[in-house]
């Protein structure tokens, strides 16, 4: 049994999303270069993930920054302790 994970992070100005198999990463997005990098070692099979991944980790981090934004609004006047 294989275990496949997606993370994504944002902050205001940063984002970080990558895709790991087994715990070793797989592909990581770099949003400066506006790509994807694989980092899947050469000797195995490369599991492909198609010429959009940049657009799908783009609209993640979209994503996280509206979620990132809804909560800092809810949250904006709720005391630190309750």
């Amino acid at each position: 049994i294989h275990t496949e994970m997606q993370m994504i992070g944002c902050s205001e100005t940063e984002g970080a999303f990558d895709i790991s198999l087994d715990e070793e990463d797989m592909i990581v997005a770099d949003f400066i270069a506006e790509r994807v990098v694989d980092t899947q070692p050469s000797f195995v099979d490369h599991v492909s993930f198609g010429k959009d991944a940049f657009q799908v980790a783009m609209r993640n981090l979209i994503t996280c920054r509206r979620n990132l934004n809804i909560t800092q609004k809810a949250l904006k006047d709720q005391p630190l302790e309750s």
